[in-house]
């Protein structure tokens, strides 16, 4: 699942299929960026009662390794803390709270650095979770930051990152210094070539910017 950057898979092949289902009353919804996780949660969901979608980003597929702890079984309702900023990075304000999935993992991990030789820093939790969400999590990072960006693979109504917005709005409101800045896909057509692409797919370069726009009061 997912819509990864510089795929060129065109509209038929690039539909937010995880936003699609996420107004359906009792599914459990998660996402997995790397082996491990994909298989805790696997494990999760066959001993879990009722019914469960797992989505994978079918670019990482091709090419994420690792390890695997066969007897682990990952929780069905928690984010994971991926990066957490430095001290001095929140004490001076530059600290901002990523919230991302799927293709967006690796997009924002590589941007990183890059984040970091600016000036700033980011607690990057991978939202393994879509729902139920784990705003405890989310409250946690965001009483350190104050800041929030969210990376999205799904358009900018009805997607993911709406709902999440949401929740974060209505539920830590007084802990928010910026509003939510919302890196999701343009309401259209995912385009078949890449030089349109950049302009609909969010990515790790979109991060940066959004980041630095937070971090420094632009928005």
């Amino acid at each position: 699942g997912g819509t990864a950057p510089n795929q060129a898979l065109g509209a038929e092949h690039s539909q937010p299929f995880h936003a699609y289902v996420m107004g359906i009353p009792g599914l459990k919804i998660c996402t997995a960026s790397s082996p491990d996780a994909a298989y805790g949660i696997t494990k999760s969901m066959i001993r879990d009662n009722g019914p469960c979608f797992l989505f994978a980003p079918v670019k990482m597929m091709k090419e994420a390794k690792g390890k695997l702890d066969l007897g682990v079984c990952a929780p069905l309702n928690k984010a994971t803390l991926l990066h957490e900023a430095s001290a001095e990075s929140v004490a001076s304000g530059n600290a901002v709270t990523v919230l991302t999935y799927l293709h967006g993992v690796k997009e924002a991990q590589l941007v990183i650095d890059e984040i970091m030789e600016e000036g700033f820093d980011i607690d990057l939790i991978e939202l393994t979770s879509l729902k139920p969400l784990d705003m405890d999590t989310i409250r946690t990072s965001l009483e350190r930051t104050n800041k929030v960006a969210i990376l999205d693979e799904s358009t900018k109504t009805g997607g993911v990152g709406a709902t999440v917005s949401a929740r974060i709005s209505e539920e830590c409101f007084d802990l928010l210094d910026a509003p939510v800045n919302r890196l999701c896909m343009d309401d259209a057509p995912v385009p078949y070539a890449s030089t349109m692409e950049v302009a609909v797919v969010k990515r790790g370069s979109d991060l940066v910017q959004g980041v630095f726009d937070l971090a420094s009061g632009q928005y």
